[in-house]
């Protein structure tokens, strides 16, 4: 066999690709392409229902006021979160009521958890294409359609960023052989799980998990319980405090709709959601759908935890510790909850796929990878399709209140403080829009001391707004053009 010649080898690696396009990691960078691409249209969504409340308080406050306000929890609306609250003024601040900047962190936020989560099954798994999976089955999940729909759901993205980006900490002290690195990367996990806490204070019960990730990816036998305990223990310290300190001051919302009623139909439903996302009951009513895929997500959760690769045991507790605290919400369920959860899933998924794709791929390399592409691709191409379909409502609604805004300025571009503005015939005259969100709105639209009343157009009060001298009623005509009662109020 006759030898390549130095001239000819040196031509075959200058058509060798670059070691950057070489690397496993390469396909992360399509599949946040793709998650990105879901959820892309939220960024044109408008503000929707009670997100108003913070930026009408926002009006009406001064920036240390509201600030301090929110770090004291004793701000308008009924939690403490004070990064999604600085995140709100901030953007308030740079843009007014342009959603857009809060959309954009949500939605950088978004694909920075997923790479977290890929991040995280490949360091314990080292298997590119099972941390791949975990992050597309979290991604681009529709268990949690809505959850980046409203601009007040950063909550749940500020909380699963530093959740997972604690988890991948802590995976990091257990990896570091240094004792000086594996301190800084403990310190750091508990800066971030301050940080996690702050974004979502309900999660402060998650701690566990981080225990018994210390437990499982600790490298050394001899004493790991002990040190596991001991490394846990700063994390359950914070996470007790914030729950404890919740409950003696009875200032968040937990200590006015939280019950046992249907905690357990709730449970089911969340989690038959989670890895059948279709529909979603009330808490009162559980679907079958949802009760046979609850029981199954269970038992895939029991035999992972005992047979699988450590990451699905972390896994599966991150579901169970991350739903609890919303199935005591007693009066109704919201796929939103499930963001934090569908993290943990998306952990399952991975540690499942390393146990199942490595011993086929060796068997059966081929067939394994065929196999393993046309799965991910039909559960990729269900999950858009259901999150396309379930996100209308969300897309509609938030048209409804552009289309509002905007008809409202037009006809009442500045309104003097101590105004109430008086619309016949709009598209929010229930009564749950006059006791917070239509006031709120007023206040985030016009500045402080404006109030806003939506009536329906053959009711008392819309008679007595048509007597009225006002200069600051309108009503709706036929061909839904809002029109001034009495004439140009700017006259």
């Amino acid at each position: 066999m006759a030898l390549a010649t130095s001239e000819e080898r040196a031509q075959g690696r200058s058509w060798a690709l670059p070691r950057a396009l070489r690397s496993p990691h390469i396909l992360l960078v399509p599949a946040l392409a793709a998650i990105l691409a879901v959820q892309w249209p939220t960024l044109h969504y408008f503000y929707y229902f009670d997100d108003y409340v913070p930026f009408g308080e926002m009006a009406g406050e001064n920036a240390s006021r509201y600030i301090w306000r929110l770090l004291m929890s004793t701000d308008v609306t009924p939690n403490w979160r004070p990064l999604p609250g600085l995140l709100y003024f901030a953007s308030w601040r740079v843009a007014g009521m342009n959603p857009v900047p809060v959309h954009v962190v949500m939605l950088a936020l978004h694909a920075g958890t997923a790479a977290l989560i890929y991040y995280a099954v490949w360091r314990t798994t080292r298997r590119s294409w099972a941390g791949l999976f975990a992050a597309l089955i979290f991604g681009l999940n529709p268990a949690y359609v809505g959850a980046l729909s409203q601009v007040t759901t950063a909550t749940q993205q500020l909380g699963a960023f530093f959740l997972v980006a604690t988890l991948v900490a802590v995976i990091e002290r257990c990896e570091s052989r240094e004792r000086l690195r594996a301190n800084a990367w403990l310190g750091a996990a508990l800066a971030l799980w301050v940080l996690a806490i702050a974004s979502h204070e309900g999660m402060a019960g998650v701690f566990p998990v981080f225990g018994l990730a210390l437990l499982s990816f600790d490298a050394e036998p001899d004493g790991r319980w002990q040190r596991a305990a001991l490394r846990t223990a700063p994390f359950a310290a914070i996470g007790c405090a914030t729950a404890l300190s919740f409950a003696a001051c009875q200032c968040n919302e937990g200590s006015t709709v939280w019950g046992t009623d249907y905690a357990w139909r709730q449970t089911v439903i969340y989690l038959g959601r989670l890895l059948y996302p279709v529909g979603l009951e009330p808490p009162w009513n559980v679907g079958v759908a949802h009760m046979a895929a609850a029981a199954g997500l269970a038992l895939c959760m029991a035999l992972t935890a005992i047979t699988g690769p450590k990451i699905t045991r972390v896994g599966a507790a991150w579901v169970l510790l991350s739903v609890a605290p919303h199935v005591f919400i007693t009066y109704f369920t919201a796929s939103r909850y499930l963001y934090i959860p569908a993290v943990g899933l998306g952990l399952m998924a991975g540690g499942i796929a390393a146990l199942v794709g490595g011993p086929a791929l060796r068997l059966a390399p081929r067939a394994a990878a065929a196999v393993g592409i046309v799965g991910s691709v039909a559960i990729g191409a269900w999950y858009i399709d259901q999150t396309r379909r379930q996100e209308e409502p969300f897309k509609a609604a938030t048209e409804r209140w552009r289309g509002f805004h905007t008809d409202v300025t037009s006809v009442f571009p500045t309104v003097p403080a101590g105004t109430r503005v008086i619309v016949i015939g709009g598209p929010f005259p229930q009564y749950e829009f006059q006791l917070h969100i239509l006031p709120a709105f007023a206040e985030a639209t016009w500045g402080d001391g404006v109030s806003i009343t939506d009536v329906e157009p053959d009711s008392l009060p819309a008679m007595l707004a048509r007597l009225s001298d006002s200069k600051y009623v309108a009503e709706y005509q036929s061909n839904g053009q809002l029109v001034p009662i009495h004439g140009d109020p700017s006259r």
